[in-house]
């Protein structure tokens, strides 16, 4: 049930960019400041078991996701782009602000599939570590 492509990238301006991508069955996982050059060499792997796959592919369907771009124009926040294709469904998107219905809730299980030794919460929750 692992998916055929997964890529899920977020940049914050004038914060970090995360990025999540499939890579040889598990998912190679980078934060990196804005700007700042990924080393290679120290690779970060999560590698969610079938169970895992079938959780989040089972939970982001009940959530009938539709992703529409916010009416604001506001140029502050983050972007999302978004590209995870199982065999027959597809999620896909980019962003700035995205706000559309069930956002927090798919980025949570997202995020999910990203717990290791390295991210205890995630990598996309790692912050709230930094901040302590």
């Amino acid at each position: 049930m692992r998916p055929t492509k997964f890529f899920y990238e977020e940049i914050e301006y004038f914060g970090y960019t995360y990025l999540i991508k499939l890579f040889k069955g598990k998912l190679k996982l980078q934060k990196t400041s804005v700007g700042e050059h990924i080393v290679s060499g120290f690779d970060i792997f999560a590698e969610p078991s079938p169970q895992n796959w079938k959780d989040f592919f089972v939970a982001v369907n009940n959530l009938n996701l539709n992703p529409d771009e916010p009416t604001e124009d506001v140029l502050d926040g983050f972007q999302v782009e978004c590209h995870i294709a199982f065999e027959k469904n597809l999620i896909k998107f980019e962003i700035i602000n995205p706000m559309f219905k069930n956002f927090e809730n798919f980025r949570n299980l997202v995020n999910s599939l990203t717990v290791c030794s390295e991210y205890p919460h995630g990598l996309l929750f790692d912050d709230d570590e930094d901040d302590e």
